[in-house]
């Protein structure tokens, strides 16, 4: 009898039972401690599952029937949600709203980690079925819907800040900003079950809108990944809202005590914003409240440069640049400006650009003698220069100063009043029917802009505080007409007027 298949088995046998010996150590599992008992980090599977966060109890809660569906579907979870993510769209258009909730369900429970999913599902229920129903009652429903849907995928995404991120801007945004905001705002204000225990005074919902971005932030922060983010558009949610806060108050007639506090506190969490820093990328770290300070060192540097020798370099080589221009150029350059076309005003702002002098051609003409600490300068105010674009674009997109200007305005008293006036004004017109009475207090209210702009003159000038005042500009005409009265010749924001003309 042939021996050898048997004693192969055995070989192959004995081999399987030592190789599994280093297998049960990788992946041994982890092993809570209990009393009497240490407990174990597990093998070097569990280990490295660990470290990586790479587990489910890493990711968040674990959800036993999650669970169990991930092991029924046998690796084909991919397919069902394809499945279920068509039966969902197509009870969506035939607006069977029970059953597309019902999916939306399925589908988290086989996609539970993918924060898209909630993210994308969340929309859909807070503003894309919202809009569905005629009564906003039933819109407030299905926005709130959306933000517990929201809320659970938060639970099992702990180390997501995208999805705590959106969770506040939903609450900010759907609530805050709607046609239906007052009606939704109030809703919010009274909704127990949402709150909970939360205080009356903090229902607000760009304030638990805030509490959010913050707690996004610290995840964030937590699992390092703020850098990975646009840094400066993901925290300054955190104190605009502050800012948006104290906007929605004053439109819903608050003043005085309570929107004097609350511009204060925008003004102050705004200027904090300013004071952060922010890491950029290229190891550059920025704070928004410094450009004033680099424009400083910046012409500070530029004077220690321009006094290398020789003497002129600067008006020799502007002088250069200006012969170098082309015809059309210099015939631009030398009309009046209130006599351009388009095409000349385009060509002097060409040529003004030509006729920058850059530090690194005022260092290549420093007496040689002296060059190389000249060229050291010139790199050292390159790099100010870099910071300074930095600042200014960060400024650009979260349009700091504007709201800097704003909160500075907004807090006085005398801004408080002039508000006053005109919200008095909107209710005597549109709500109570009262022409006579709004028509003197929207006088009273733009005699007091007026002289709140003298105060702060900035913002007459600003776009978008324009585009505020020629809303109450607007009804204060149609006011007017519906009293057959003529505009008045003397407006005291007649600048204001002609410049929204002019667009």
């Amino acid at each position: 009898m042939n021996q050898r298949p048997f004693i192969r088995k055995i070989i192959y046998l004995g081999l399987l039972v030592v190789l599994l010996v280093p297998l049960s150590l990788l992946s041994m599992p982890a092993r809570q401690g209990v009393p009497g008992e240490p407990g174990s980090a597990g093998g070097v599977l569990a280990r490295l599952r660990d470290e990586h966060k790479l587990g489910q109890a890493n990711l968040g809660q674990i959800d036993p029937t999650s669970e169990t569906i991930k092991l029924a579907t046998l690796g084909m979870r991919n397919i069902a949600a394809t499945l279920l993510w068509k039966k969902a769209n197509n009870y969506k258009m035939k607006e069977d709203w029970t059953a597309f909730s019902a999916t939306a369900e399925q589908i988290i429970k086989v996609q539970p980690n993918f924060p898209t999913v909630w993210q994308y599902q969340g929309w859909n229920l807070a503003y894309n079925i919202s809009a569905e129903f005629d009564d906003y009652r039933d819109r407030y429903f299905w926005v709130i819907k959306g933000i517990d849907f929201l809320q659970d995928g938060v639970a099992y995404n702990e180390a997501a800040p995208r999805l705590v991120w959106y969770v506040g801007w939903v609450i900010s945004q759907k609530i805050g900003i709607a046609d239906e905001k007052l009606q939704f705002r109030r809703l919010f204000r009274e909704d127990n079950d949402f709150h909970g225990s939360r205080p009356l005074d903090q229902r607000d919902n760009w304030l638990v809108g805030r509490q959010y971005f913050l707690e996004a932030e610290a995840v964030a922060e937590r699992e390092k990944m703020l850098d990975k983010l646009n840094p400066l558009v993901f925290v300054f949610h955190g104190p605009k809202n502050r800012i948006n806060y104290a906007m929605a108050i004053e439109e819903e007639g608050v003043f005085e005590e309570k929107a004097a506090v609350a511009w204060a506190t925008a003004h102050s969490e705004w200027l904090n914003f300013g004071q952060r820093e922010f890491h950029t990328g290229e190891d550059i770290t920025i704070r928004v409240n410094d450009r004033d300070s680099i424009k400083r060192r910046i012409e500070e540097l530029m004077t220690e440069l321009d006094q290398f020798p020789p003497a002129g370099r600067r008006e020799a080589l502007i002088q250069q640049k200006i012969e170098d221009l082309s015809r059309e150029e210099r015939e631009a350059r030398d009309r009046p400006a209130s006599q351009r076309n388009d095409e000349e005003r385009s060509l002097v702002y060409a040529s003004e650009q030509k006729l920058k002098v850059t530090p690194n051609e005022l260092a290549a003409r420093v007496d040689p003698e002296q060059r190389d600490a000249a060229k050291k300068l010139a790199e050292k105010i390159n790099g100010e220069q870099t910071m300074l674009d930095r600042v200014e674009y960060g400024r650009e997109i979260v349009n700091y100063p504007y709201w800097l200007n704003r909160c500075e305005l907004e807090r006085r008293p005398e801004t408080l009043e002039a508000r006053s006036l005109i919200h008095q004004a909107e209710q005597a017109f549109r709500v109570d029917q009262d022409l006579l009475k709004a028509q003197k207090l929207y006088e009273q209210g733009f005699a007091k802009w007026d002289a709140v702009f003298k105060e702060l003159p900035v913002l007459r000038s600003d776009t978008l505080f324009g585009d505020d005042m020629m809303v109450f500009i607007n009804r204060y005409r149609t006011l007017l007409k519906r009293l057959d009265q003529p505009f008045p010749e003397k407006f005291p924001l007649q600048d204001i007027l002609d410049a929204h003309r002019e667009h």
